[in-house]
């Protein structure tokens, strides 16, 4: 098998997605084995999944998808959490050329400034795409849950709507009505060196170790977004953020800091801004 590529090279973005696997190799018993598996998270070079099996790290495996029919060995980086479900632990892709997960992942841009990510599907072919989304993108999507663009597949304009990855479920029919648009918020100074939009939309807060937070944001730039919360977050905290956050579980997540911390007068919440940051961390460093 090949080595695994540099952890410069290692980065994308991660799509939290529960998908039916079959895992075989050896245990650290010495055993030969092959059984049911399923990812939690999602990415170009690799996954988060969940098993009952106890898996050494650095152990070789082959990964098989249920959805996708692919093939593709894997490195487990190590042990992530373990409870009563199971065990997860972080793997890494061996050949980074593989895709066993269905997903198209763009190619990852260090400078890339986009506003959010979402996954989405052709409602026409059924193409799966992580979609880049500029402002206008992003207004659209947060009032109809759909977008016209173009699909390489059809070679021609489509309805794109928000995808669903849930493991033996057909993609649904019919999308949620979006929710109603809360009051403008009270803009605050601050040091953004990005023109802030004021898009109420839900995002997603996450600790990789311990905690998520959904919240809405009061506005969103290029850089990043603020947002209202009664828990605690410290100024240069490193979280992980998605947004939009997916209803349909599959978040696209990206590197961020806090920022910005300041009270609100008379309020229980505080406004805190969040500022996209390039993945500094390799994968086993943040996953073990």
């Amino acid at each position: 098998m090949s080595d695994v590529v540099p952890s410069k090279q290692r980065r994308s973005d991660r799509v939290t997605a529960q998908l039916p696997l079959v895992i075989s190799g050896v245990d650290i018993l010495g055993e030969t084995f092959s059984e049911p598996a399923q990812t939690i998270v999602v990415a170009r070079y690799g996954a988060k999944i969940l098993s009952r099996r106890k898996l050494a790290p650095q152990l070789e495996i082959s990964v098989h998808s249920l959805m996708t029919n692919e093939d593709a060995d894997a490195r487990v980086v190590g042990c992530v959490l373990e409870d009563a479900k199971g065990t997860q632990y972080g793997i890494e892709l061996l050949d980074p050329e593989m895709n066993p997960w269905g997903v198209e992942f763009p190619p990852h841009d260090p400078n890339d400034s986009a506003l959010g990510r979402l996954l989405l599907e052709c409602v026409r072919c059924k193409r799966r795409e992580i979609v880049k989304l500029n402002e206008l993108h992003a207004e659209v999507l947060e009032r109809s849950h759909s977008l016209w663009r173009e699909c390489r597949r059809c070679a021609e304009p489509s309805l794109w709507k928000e995808a669903w990855l849930k493991p033996h479920e057909d993609l649904p029919e019919e999308e949620e009505a979006p929710a109603a648009k809360p009051e403008p918020p009270r803009r605050t100074r601050d040091d953004r060196r990005y023109s802030r939009l004021e898009i109420q939309m839900e995002a997603l807060i996450r600790d990789p170790q311990s905690w998520e937070e959904v919240v809405k944001t009061q506005d969103v730039s290029r850089g990043g977004f603020r947002f209202k919360s009664r828990k605690h977050y410290a100024l240069d905290w490193r979280v992980e953020v998605a947004l939009p956050r997916s209803s349909g579980g599959a978040n696209i997540f990206s590197a961020a800091k806090i920022k910005f911390v300041g009270e609100v007068p008379g309020e229980e919440e505080r406004t805190y801004g969040v500022a996209y940051t390039p993945w500094e961390d390799a994968w086993a460093d943040r996953w073990t």
